[in-house]
């Protein structure tokens, strides 16, 4: 009878161990009125990643708020019609919230939407971001994109990758390390916050 309730605490206990774990790292920051909300959903048995989801949230706060319930933006404060302060009638009350990003603020908004330089970018070129990031590698078995929510104000993308299907090479172009520490250390040193 004992060594039948040893056998039996021994298969429980193994029965427990490497059971697969979900360890979520995410990030939030705005620049000018556009914010980005990162996730990365990190499925893992031990210390071995199997799964992947990373889900970005963007949203134009700046287009996002209306006056009256019409489409015009309540950031407009301006009385010479430009907001420019340039004309000599007013001062730049428009402090650049026009829901856009340029020069190298962009490098801040995510690890997708970075590299921006004299340029613009609104939720459009967010998506022309990731679309410029990832177009190529829709074919790829092991990843998978899908678009949750796309319209003017708000996108999000949500992608997966099962690392039992992508090869070495695959993990190499994605920059993901099968080894859950490591990767860890990657998304901590972006800024993100690992629980």
């Amino acid at each position: 009878m004992k060594r039948a309730l040893l056998v039996v605490a021994v298969i429980i206990i193994l029965s427990g161990c490497g059971t697969t774990e979900t360890m979520t790292c995410t990030g939030d920051n705005t620049v000018g009125n556009l914010t980005s909300k990162t996730t990365y959903k990190i499925e893992h048995k031990n210390n071995e990643i199997k799964k992947l989801t990373v889900i970005y949230e963007y949203n134009d706060k700046h287009t996002d708020e209306t006056k009256n319930g019409t489409d015009e933006t309540t950031n407009d404060n301006h009385t010479d019609g430009v907001g420019t302060g340039t004309d000599g009638t007013t001062n730049d009350t428009d402090n650049d919230e026009d829901g856009i990003i340029d020069g190298v603020v962009g490098d801040a908004l995510d690890d997708v939407v970075t590299g921006v330089t004299d340029g613009i970018l609104d939720i459009a070129g967010i998506k022309n971001q990731h679309s410029n990031k990832f177009g190529s590698y829709t074919n790829i078995e092991g990843f998978t994109t899908t678009t949750d929510v796309d319209n003017d104000n708000n996108y999000k993308i949500t992608y997966t990758y099962d690392l039992s299907k992508l090869s070495d090479n695959d993990l190499t172009t994605f920059n993901i390390d099968k080894n859950l520490e490591t990767q860890k250390k990657v998304y901590t040193d972006r800024g993100l916050t690992c629980k």
